[in-house]
């Protein structure tokens, strides 16, 4: 089954990693939408089809090895 609702993920990464985390996940079609929410912050928003959220969250995972990346917010368990 598809479904058609997207899942929205607050998180804080280091503001000069904001344009490779972009990058990566544009290598991944329809895997999620990446959207800057606050520059000065440095909080970026991650919009995720209920049909890839295991997929994103090892994603996430994984760039979490690499950058800096937090989960804030009262959003869905990022990175267990």
């Amino acid at each position: 089954m598809i479904q058609t609702d997207s899942i929205q993920w607050l998180l804080e990464v280091d503001k000069k990693e904001i344009a490779y985390i972009v990058s990566v996940f544009e290598g991944y079609d329809d895997l999620a939408i990446v959207r800057t929410v606050n520059t000065e912050q440095s909080i970026i928003e991650l919009m995720i089809s209920p049909n890839y959220i295991e997929d994103t969250r090892q994603l996430i995972h994984a760039l979490s090895k690499e950058v800096y990346i937090k989960k804030i917010g009262n959003q869905s368990n990022v990175l267990n």
